[in-house]
């Protein structure tokens, strides 16, 4: 017989009310599992259309419409319900960004997801569906990674040929002007510029707006690649501008790269080395530039090499084996393929360069008796004399050879004497175009 106070059984009703706990629990994280299921699904549709958006930029109408595009392909089967907004903005840091205007030329689209969730045991607890939302923003172009520019302009005589009626030089202030349209494009701190001209200075302590060296000397003969020549007009630096903002009126490189008349800075005068140029620039390079930062340069000339490095084997300089002066169209392809194997990318633009205009160097003399005779380098006493042209051989183009100083696909040309803008703008945001891609909101 059962005692009237026995405790057996009472735990029961104890189980079935902590059963009845556990199970809502249990089902309520299910629900609650799902949604975050469904707002990983929604962040990665939202990527997706910011992604895919980007790429339309800077024409927001466009951006929007294949941003919406995108997200609805990528759209979770299991939402509820489901909507898109964006925004267009502009990025402070990125390669290309001056300029930028978030209502004419954005470069970077936002996309805000919002959706819901079904819920089925949630629905104990009187909750019928669960919110979720995803952003994220992306930009085009917005490469960050950091680059390194040289830009090496020709001033030679013939930039300045004809002089123009007020005494400008017509040519070299397109050049001049093309730069400028670049530094506007281009964005410190993540690009910094540099720029060497060529020919150089007489030396490195004269004022880079000098007259340009005198490319023969006394002596019948002058070295380029003296460490004394003063090629470079400013060192790489980002002070042309502050990010985002005009460009630095009182920077070396506005001030340098400023219209004038034909005794301005930079002066017009001597004669063309495409391969000491593009040492002069690698030099920069590896002087003045970031470590593990990509390296570029950008080489405008109007005319064919007709020298080399030094002039003569008579020079206590002259590299044994240099062949600079003998092919000075062949060499520079040498010099740009060496860089280019280094990882340098290389734009060339040819002004009024033609495309059948063959490259020569000067014949060789010595002198014998107070007179030049004919000689063949590399003999001792052998100096260039310009006054003698004859074609390079291997035969070769300078169209030809800028083509194949240029990095694949990186050869401008125009063609005819003009504006030289679009060409510098192109290659600004050449630079600047790394696929689009996601950035943080304070990028």
């Amino acid at each position: 017989m059962r005692k009237a106070n026995g405790e057996r059984g009472q735990i029961l009703p104890l189980v079935a009310i902590a059963l009845v706990a556990l199970l809502g629990i249990c089902a309520f994280s299910i629900d609650v599992g799902y949604a975050y299921y469904a707002k990983r699904q929604l962040q990665s549709a939202v990527d997706a259309a910011a992604l895919a958006g980007a790429q339309d930029l800077p024409n927001a109408t466009l951006a929007f419409a294949t941003a919406q595009e995108y997200g609805d392909a990528n759209k979770p089967q299991n939402l509820a319900s489901f909507d898109f907004q964006f925004t267009a903005k502009c990025t402070n840091t990125s390669v290309v960004a001056a300029g930028c205007n978030p209502s004419v030329n954005p470069n970077a689209i936002v996309v805000n997801g919002k959706a819901s969730t079904n819920a089925w045991f949630a629905r104990l607890f009187g909750i019928d569906h669960f919110d979720v939302s995803a952003h994220a923003s992306a930009c085009s172009p917005c490469s960050s990674t950091p680059v390194d520019l040289v830009i090496a302009i020709d001033r030679t005589g013939s930039m300045c040929q004809p002089v123009a009626p007020d005494g400008t030089c017509t040519d070299l202030d397109n050049a001049k002007d093309g730069v400028r349209t670049m530094l506007g494009i281009l964005n410190p701190p993540n690009v910094q510029v540099g720029m060497v001209a060529f020919p150089p200075v007489e030396s490195t302590t004269t004022d880079p707006c000098a007259a340009p060296f005198n490319s023969l000397g006394g002596n019948g003969f002058d070295a380029y690649d003296s460490p004394d020549r003063g090629y470079v007009t400013d060192t790489i630096s980002g002070d042309y501008k502050a990010p985002g903002g005009p460009l630095n009126p009182t920077s070396g490189l506005f001030l340098h790269t400023e219209d004038g008349t034909a005794a301005s800075c930079i002066q017009s005068g001597g004669s063309t080395s495409y391969s000491e140029a593009l040492r002069q620039a690698r030099t920069e390079l590896a002087l003045h530039g970031r470590p593990d930062v990509p390296d570029y340069i950008v080489f405008l000339t109007d005319g064919e090499a007709n020298i080399g490095s030094v002039y003569g084997a008579g020079d206590p300089t002259y590299p044994p084996g240099n062949l600079d002066d003998q092919q000075p169209c062949h060499s520079a392809i040498n010099v740009a393929n060496d860089y280019k194997t280094e990882g340098v990318t290389i734009y060339s633009i040819g002004y009024a360069l033609g495309d059948n205009v063959p490259c020569s160097v000067g014949g060789f003399r010595a002198r014998v008796n107070g007179s030049w005779q004919a000689c063949t380098p590399p003999a001792a006493g052998c100096f260039h004399y310009a006054n003698t042209r004859q074609p390079e051989s291997p035969a070769i183009t300078s169209y030809s050879t800028l083509t194949q100083i240029a990095s694949p696909g990186d050869f401008y040309n125009k063609a005819t004497p003009g504006e030289l803008d679009t060409i510098f703008a192109a290659i600004a945001r050449d630079i600047g175009e790394g696929s689009s891609r996601l950035i943080d909101d304070d990028f």
